[in-house]
């Protein structure tokens, strides 16, 4: 049987598979947790599974270094407010300490506790672990398909969303359409 594909028909069917594909990995949030809660100990599962997972990349990105709170904004692209309420729910559950800067009485630096420090290091396996299926799931593709979905999903990360449309920067057009 031979299939005959409009060009119009082929992206419907890939604007079909994007949505799929975020709704797939969007609400995933239990096998994360369920990973974490394997790798820490019993007494860290309740504050694993209740902390929201922008809270848990905070937590990483405050295992990189002492950071305070405009530092750990500006890194994450998160507002400060957001990050002070997730950083203050870190500190309640014992994973983040705050310490005041030496000379200075307004300045204060976030580093992790022992239980911070056990939950970042699982928290950066399970992210080793993610890394590592996609890379096998997709060496089964050529280098030519591989380039191909590369330009496609950059295209789509540079295309701005206006009100509910997607938009795309003219030069992200193939040199055959812009002539």
């Amino acid at each position: 049987m031979v299939s005959v594909k409009t060009k119009a028909g082929t992206v419907a069917e890939i604007g079909r598979l994007v949505t799929a594909l975020g709704d797939k990995f969007e609400t995933d949030d239990d096998a994360e947790r369920d990973y974490l809660a394997t790798r820490c100990p019993a007494r860290l599962h309740g504050v694993i599974r209740e902390l929201p997972t922008a809270a848990m990349h905070l937590l990483s990105a405050i295992g990189e270094g002492s950071v305070n709170i405009v530092g750990l904004s500006a890194k994450s692209g998160l507002l400060k407010g957001t990050v002070s309420k997730h950083v203050q729910r870190l500190v309640e559950a014992g994973l983040v300490q705050r310490d005041p800067v030496p000379g200075n009485r307004k300045e204060i630096r976030l580093s992790l506790t022992a239980d911070g420090l056990v939950v970042d290091d699982a928290h950066h396996r399970m992210h080793g672990e993610m890394d590592d299926g996609l890379r096998e799931f997709l060496m089964r593709y050529t280098t030519a398909e591989l380039d191909i979905v590369t330009r496609i999903l950059g295209d789509l990360l540079r295309a701005e969303k206006r009100g509910v449309r997607l938009v795309s920067d003219p030069g992200d057009r193939p040199a055959a359409e812009r002539a």
